[in-house]
């Protein structure tokens, strides 16, 4: 194949040619996300109304000509652009203050290669905005510039429905609020109103050292439940808990980093807790060094439980976990959880499962995993109160349920179940129905497929080691040829037998990387779509032919 390329653009032409097809691709800006949904376009920092900030991938590094429009017109202000976010996702963002132009509608990134994705949206509705700042005091109107509150709690205490407070630069709460968390939240917003408390761009601010239980807590009181709370940009270190929203609905949770890693961390919970509540996003969050050598095989990095449906767990960085899994979905009393989407995650390095769905009926609602990066899970050793489960994907219903599946498919898995616990370690360990379809599965030596060939079904997965379930067809039983195992860089290389492999999944249009899976053509098999031959559209002055 050759690319002639015309161009009156230099720049272009650089860009163009040095990353070849799939690089050139790659270049089309994707939105995944953004930190808030709804906020007012007037009042706050230079009258510019609410600070936005995009989550995806392709924007570039710098702006340059690069525009967001929402509702079809331009913000008024660029405070980033293509910055890195945390964790091992890959995501960038871009952080714009609205203006009082935009209006209700798509957010859209346009950069020299082309428009974005247009299904991302943001409400333009009233409310107001304050600071918290070093330079503050707490009995300040919190209004910006120069009237900013000095703490977080006395932020999260003074807000109001359809508020949001930016946490500044250097700010820390580093002793207990009440109810044994640095910040307790106990106000409740509305679906179309929430209350949110966001670190402003660029900016570093801190909840925690440790010596408290809890981090942010929406705690179990009279009063409650307190639902539709924002909660974005913290780095938080907590003595068991960093984040817990029980009984709450419409939490947002987005792009915390996340630690638990005291002698406390242990028990029946998690470093992330959603227990009874419903309607979460948990997005672009770094969770991490969970747990210690002690742990108990009830502690996790995520916890959900008790009818917590309705559920987003995306882009996320899970790793690092001595506790138990790595993501939890138990419930211990109430109904069997659903509508849980659990997709473009990186899981890796974590004592006992990497995912595991338990007490979940797909009868009721979609349940799956897709477009994960799941490796050196099911390390072991045994917690100390005794033996576990260790897979890559475990399916544990206890009820059980009939006449659908929790769906397992386009995920790439290394490295599952090493400690090799009969019965109880595997890639995918299926104790009730579950469909595996395109995924990679690449074991190492002695690790095995699953245990449990009575409720696997699927078709056109991948890997070195043959599936010993003969509900499993059409397996490719080769080496995936990805780029760089050794540094887990999972990407397929050109000549991968993954490419275009696999079997068409309704719904599923695009990859890990951002990358649209083609709606005609055959799949790729595992989390990354290899390439696609139809580039993006050129930019003005520049033609591209492919032959």
């Amino acid at each position: 194949m050759r690319i002639r390329i015309w161009s009156t653009s230099l720049l272009a032409l650089v860009v163009l040619v040095g990353a070849g097809i799939a690089g050139a691709q790659a270049l089309v800006p994707r939105i995944f996300f953004t930190d808030l949904t709804s906020g007012p376009n007037t009042g706050g920092e230079n009258n510019n109304g609410t600070i936005l900030t995009i989550y995806g991938k392709n924007f570039g590094a710098t702006q340059g000509s690069s525009t967001v429009t929402i509702g079809g017109a331009p913000v008024a202000a660029y405070l980033q652009w293509g910055a890195a976010s945390i964790g091992e996702t890959g995501l960038q963002k871009i952080s714009v203050a609205i203006g009082k132009n935009v209006a209700t509608g798509a957010v859209v990134v346009q950069t020299t290669t082309g428009m974005s994705n247009s299904d991302v949206t943001f409400t333009v509705r009233s409310g107001n905005i304050y600071c918290v700042a070093t330079t503050g005091n707490d009995s300040n109107s919190g209004a910006f510039p120069n009237s900013c509150w000095k703490t977080i709690p006395q932020a999260a205490h003074s807000i109001s429905p359809g508020d949001i407070a930016y946490v500044e630069n250097g700010v820390s709460q580093l002793t207990e609020d009440t109810y044994s968390a640095y910040v307790s939240l106990m106000k409740a917003g509305t679906q179309s109103n929430p209350l949110a408390i966001v670190v402003y761009p660029g900016a570093t601010a801190t909840v925690g050292n440790g010596g408290v239980g809890y981090g942010f807590r929406l705690p179990a009181i009279s009063g409650g439940p307190f639902n539709w709370w924002v909660i974005a940009g913290f780095n938080i270190s907590a003595a068991y808990t960093g984040i817990s929203v029980p009984y709450a609905t419409g939490s947002r949770i987005i792009a915390n980093d996340v630690t638990c890693n005291t002698t406390s961390a242990t028990g029946n919970a998690a470093c992330l807790t959603a227990d009874s509540a419903s309607t979460t996003w948990l997005y672009g969050n770094n969770i991490h060094d969970v747990g210690y050598s002690g742990s108990t095989k009830t502690y996790h990095a995520v916890y959900w439980s008790v009818d917590t449906n309705h559920d987003q767990m995306a882009w996320n960085t899970i790793k690092n976990v001595l506790g138990c899994r790595g993501i939890q979905f138990y419930t211990y009393t109430g109904s069997d959880m659903y509508d849980i989407h659990v997709h473009d995650n990186v899981i890796h390095n974590v004592r006992c499962d990497g995912i595991n769905f338990s007490t979940v009926d797909p009868t009721k609602g979609t349940v799956e995993a897709y477009n994960n990066i799941i490796y050196h899970v099911g390390t072991g050793p045994d917690p100390v109160d005794g033996q576990a489960n260790y897979a890559c994907v475990n399916v544990n219903t206890v009820g059980g349920y009939t006449g659908a599946f929790v769906e397992i498919y386009n995920n790439t898995m290394y490295d599952c179940g090493g400690r090799n616990l009969s019965g109880n370690s595997g890639a995918v360990t299926p104790a009730a129905p579950a469909r595996v379809r395109n995924n990679i599965v690449y074991l190492t030596s002695g690790e095995t497929w699953t245990a449990y060939c009575s409720n696997t079904t699927g078709t056109n997965n991948l890997g070195p080691t043959a599936s010993n379930c003969s509900s499993l067809t059409a397996g490719i039983t080769t080496d995936p040829l990805l780029q760089n195992l050794s540094g887990n860089d999972f990407h397929l290389t050109a000549s991968s037998p993954a490419i275009g492999a696999g079997v068409n999944i309704p719904g599923l249009t695009y990859d890990f990387a951002g990358l649209p899976r083609p709606g005609s053509a055959a799949f790729d098999i595992g989390a990354y779509q290899y390439a696609n031959i139809r580039l993006p559209a050129p930019p003005s002055g520049l033609t591209v032919t492919v032959n």
